[in-house]
């Protein structure tokens, strides 16, 4: 009896009302001059033609093609991305957003680069950004790289974590997690899944494989192509008060995410790595929220804050520890 042969890749997309987009992010998809991949569709409850669109490719891709239908909308791509990972096959996982696509041997230039260097992740430092028409006429050239560190082979991280550490502290890892291919077994084995937060959900995600992964390796070629689109979550138009609960709930669910990530790292307990952590990522949604927060006042920013921390059950051990700590620094400046 013959074994079923496994597709050396697993392309996973979540969607959301994407009918405007999705047949450009599929077809760039069908070009690949990488033949062995799989692609898993999320649908995230769509009220458009994404299911449609996405079904009428079945055939095109021969089998290559599954469809998952979440029963309820989840509100962020992270939980439609982890369950593409449950049902992925591929000996390596890519994600794709299904309003960005991808150019023609993206595929085919991660699956080598981690082949022949024995990678655990494969980053691409530079990509593309086009405007919203269903063909872009024009792409713009980006350098992800904030350091603007160029090489001409592909280089691999530091092992030294602590130093991990400091370039993630002062934004030297690109958080986006469609800039990462990534080995499944070293996803799975170390447990490590998107939070379900809403805003920077890429960026617990990215932290997490620095902390685990041994072989991080980076290259120059520009292989995605990411649309500025206004509809998508992070720049929709949305009240003050909408942007306030999308910022303040993603905090609570990140800070959890994180601290209970770290408390299982021997590095974290005993430096204060952890704090530092904590703190980044909650001073970054703090002033994202003090963006827009501004324009209300303190009585309406407490009641949005009281009427997000209410809806957690229990509480949130980490936040609430931390907010105690800074409480603590601030009432011993106030009493000198």
């Amino acid at each position: 009896m013959n074994e079923k042969i496994l597709p050396a890749i697993s392309v996973i997309i979540p969607v959301f009302n994407a009918e405007k987009y999705l047949p450009v992010c599929l077809e760039s998809l069908f070009i690949q001059t990488f033949r062995n991949f799989e692609v898993i569709v999320v649908d995230d409850c769509s009220i458009d033609s994404s299911l449609v669109i996405a079904e009428s490719y079945l055939d095109k891709f021969g089998g290559r093609l599954k469809i998952i239908c979440l029963e309820e909308n989840s509100g962020t791509p992270g939980l439609p991305r982890n369950i593409g990972l449950e049902h992925a096959c591929g000996k390596y996982i890519y994600f794709v957003d299904s309003d960005d696509f991808l150019v023609d041997n993206a595929l085919e230039i991660f699956y080598d680069c981690a082949e022949n260097y024995h990678a655990e992740v494969v980053c691409t430092e530079n990509g593309f950004t086009c405007g919203e028409e269903f063909i872009p006429k024009k792409l713009e050239f980006v350098n992800y790289n904030r350091e603007k560190i160029f090489y001409d082979m592909p280089i691999f991280e530091t092992e030294n974590l602590a130093e991990r550490i400091e370039k993630f502290l002062r934004f030297g890892f690109e958080w986006q997690s469609v800039l990462k291919f990534s080995r499944r077994d070293f996803l799975i084995d170390n447990k490590i899944i998107f939070p379900a937060s809403k805003t920077s959900e890429d960026g617990v995600w990215t932290f997490k494989i620095l902390c685990r992964a041994k072989k991080i390796l980076h290259i120059q070629e520009p292989l995605y192509v990411q649309r500025l689109n206004k509809n998508s979550i992070t720049r929709s138009n949305r009240s003050l008060e909408e942007w306030i609960s999308l910022h303040a709930s993603s905090l609570i669910k990140n800070v959890d995410a994180l601290a209970n990530f770290m408390s299982k790292i021997d590095f974290f307990n005993e430096n204060p790595a952890r704090l530092r952590i904590l703190d980044y990522f909650i001073s970054l949604s703090l002033g994202q929220m003090a963006l827009v927060g501004k324009k209300l006042n303190s009585n309406q920013l407490y009641e949005l804050f009281l009427q997000e921390f209410s809806k957690i059950e229990g509480s949130s051990p980490a936040l609430s520890a931390y907010l105690l700590l800074l409480a603590k620094f601030y009432r011993s400046e106030l009493a000198k």
